[in-house]
């Protein structure tokens, strides 16, 4: 059976004609907890997504009212309505204040769909639970088959959600029943799936292919890491997903609008992670070091030391972790790192080290006469001979700094020299 004329012209809104795929944010969950301040700052957050150019946004029906300007124009996000209300982040009140706890899991249906069609909603969204056991499911699936004919009446696609959880849902068997969901949606009338990563591409291609609709990701818990959702996205991506849908990552992002570009890079095939994230992309610059940000786990120097040697150890790293310690106080991890002083270039006599066009110092091999008067001259004890007599120092990587792309906490960054600048000891 084919999607009716109405449905087709919605999905192609979310859908780009050019790839098939979309990119969604999440927004609806103010209604469904306590408020949290990525829901306060909704209409801030929003427009970021919007300007970062989400092909979609799932909000709630008073959200779409009030906020509705966002998605008018030829150009704006698809509006998708969320039509039905969980009580589950609210549970026992574990990962929310205590303002609203519950003791029980409720699900509720909240919308219609032809509401939803009459602002303008390029589809509604529900969510279908499994593990529960067989009263619960049941209760879902005479809801979702509710929803799913109406839709097909007013022409209005339907994205349905399925999760698993509840207590017949264990660590061994979660995945086959994401799988079987999956399928159990797409046969209630699913025209999208928006569901859980199954974390391999392996699994996550089975569903995708035993569903036999569009599947568009979820972008899972928040990270501090961007690399950890867009590897999430990457992975999806390779098993045939058509998309993702976002939620915390992208509305408690530090810079929301980034944030959707760069997954809007990503799925639309623009860029690759590495691009992304400017890892094998030369860079100028200074080392800086932000102690306040860094917790000591040299992560920053095992990475050197394999990048130059691909040998694993702190023996060879062109940088350094160092311990402080007051009395009474725990030590506190400083990183020290090069800050292009050139005291050892202005040290070297035969002209062998240098600082190079890209910025960063390099070695003439055949000039070095290995004196040892580079090592010497370094204030920070950052350069050292090699077993061959050679200096050992930090040159930026050859302009992709291991150190910064390696640590997660910003301890290591990137600064702008500038041409009368000298480092003072």
């Amino acid at each position: 059976m084919t999607l009716s004329s109405g449905k087709t012209a919605r999905l192609n809104k979310l859908f780009s004609p050019k790839d098939g795929r979309a990119v969604c944010v999440a927004a609806d969950h103010g209604w469904m907890s306590d408020p949290t301040p990525n829901v306060l700052e909704l209409k801030r957050i929003l427009e970021q997504v919007v300007s970062g150019g989400a092909d979609g946004v799932l909000v709630s029906f008073g959200t779409a009212i009030r906020m509705g300007n966002l998605f008018e124009g030829k150009n704006s996000p698809a509006l998708l309505i969320r039509a039905d209300w969980m009580n589950m982040p609210r549970l026992g009140a574990s990962n929310v204040s205590n303002i609203l706890p519950v003791v029980s899991f409720k699900k509720k249906a909240t919308s219609f769909a032809r509401d939803a069609l009459m602002i303008g909603a390029s589809a509604i969204t529900i969510y279908y639970f499994i593990g529960y056991g067989d009263e619960f499911e049941a209760i879902n699936i005479e809801q979702a088959d509710i929803f799913a004919q109406e839709c097909r009446r007013i022409g209005l696609p339907l994205i349905i959600e399925p999760m698993a959880v509840g207590g017949m849902v264990t660590g061994v068997n979660v995945v086959e029943l994401l799988i079987a969901s999956g399928r159990i949606a797409a046969e209630i009338g699913a025209d999208v799936l928006k569901i859980p990563y199954t974390n391999d591409v392996k699994t996550f291609k089975k569903l995708i292919d035993e569903a036999g609709v569009p599947v568009l990701v979820l972008g899972g818990a928040k990270s501090d890491d961007p690399r950890d959702a867009l590897e999430l996205v990457d992975e999806a991506l390779h098993a045939g997903a058509s998309g993702t849908v976002f939620g915390r990552n992208v509305t408690k992002a530090r810079d929301p609008k980034k944030m959707v570009a760069d997954i809007c890079s990503l799925v639309h095939g623009d860029k690759t992670i590495d691009e992304i994230l400017r890892i094998g992309a030369k860079r100028r610059g200074r080392l800086r070091p932000i102690a306040a940000n860094c917790t000591g786990c040299q992560i920053c120097e095992m990475v050197c030391a394999h990048y130059h040697s691909s040998e694993y150890g702190l023996h060879k790293n062109r940088l350094r972790i160092e311990f402080r310690s007051k009395p009474n106080e725990p030590h506190i991890p400083k990183p020290i790192v090069c800050p292009l002083c050139d005291r050892c270039v202005e040290a070297c006599e035969v002209g062998a080290l240098k600082v190079g066009t890209d910025g960063y110092l390099v070695l003439e091999k055949d000039l070095c006469n290995a004196c040892g008067d580079c090592v010497t001259a370094c204030p920070l004890h950052l350069v050292m001979l090699d077993t061959d007599g050679k200096p050992i120092f930090c040159d930026l990587c050859e302009g992709n700094p291991q150190c910064i792309a390696w640590c997660k906490r910003g301890a290591i960054v990137l600064t702008e020299v500038k041409g009368s600048e000298k480092y003072v000891s």
